[in-house]
């Protein structure tokens, strides 16, 4: 299962309690993330921070490196048995990758503009496994800035509000697209609350 979202909605601590609560309930869950740990995760983590500069195609380019990588440890565990909770997966790549490429969804842009670069995007990796839920977490952008100024989190170049509108419009383009592959949880809700409503949604995955 993947957790998807913007920046500030949440996913991360709700895929590290949802891989929690799964263990406690007996169930052998793995918390996994993207960008990963390997190499190529630290240097996108870099480019993320600021550090480097790159251009948006080739930025894509070494997602979709990382995501090769990242697949390989996902079939693993699901050999083993396990149910892999993935924070962030290659669903991410549409929102924030056609916002980096000049992609306004916010805007009455023209529509084959945007089925060509999120298309394009998309075809990076048509051999992936499919999640068996996607969940995204819903919380305004707005919201989301809040989150981040009061957390101690490390800056990246999508925490500016104009970004993560963009980035929003365009979760909301993507699942107007593919509706049957999300699950809309609100992420404004308490901690607690969101916890639970997403382990309603995938308790019953095996």
């Amino acid at each position: 299962m993947a957790i998807e979202g913007i920046d500030g909605s949440g996913k991360t601590t709700q895929a590290r309690k949802t891989a929690e609560i799964l263990k406690e309930k007996g169930t052998e869950a793995i918390y996994t993330k993207e960008p990963t740990d390997g190499e190529i995760g630290k240097m996108i983590r870099r480019i993320l921070a600021g550090e480097k500069k790159f251009e948006p195609a080739s930025f894509q380019y070494l997602f979709s490196a990382d995501r090769v990588e990242h697949q390989e440890e996902i079939l693993e565990l699901l050999k083993k048995g396990k149910i892999v909770v993935s924070d962030r997966y290659f669903w991410s790549s549409v929102p924030y990758g056609a916002t980096d490429r000049g992609i306004d969804f916010k805007k009455n842009q023209d529509e084959s503009d945007i089925l060509l670069v999120c298309y394009s995007i998309l075809s990076f990796y048509h051999q992936f496994i499919v999640p068996d839920k996607t969940i995204y977490i819903n919380v305004s952008p707005k919201i989301a800035i809040e989150r981040l100024k009061k957390a101690r989190h490390i800056p990246d170049i999508y925490d500016k509000i104009e970004k993560l509108e963009k980035i929003s419009a365009g979760y909301d383009w993507l699942i107007k697209k593919f509706p049957e592959e999300f699950v809309i949880i609100d992420g404004t809700k308490p901690v607690e609350e969101v916890s639970q409503d997403l382990f309603e949604q995938v308790k019953n995955l095996k």
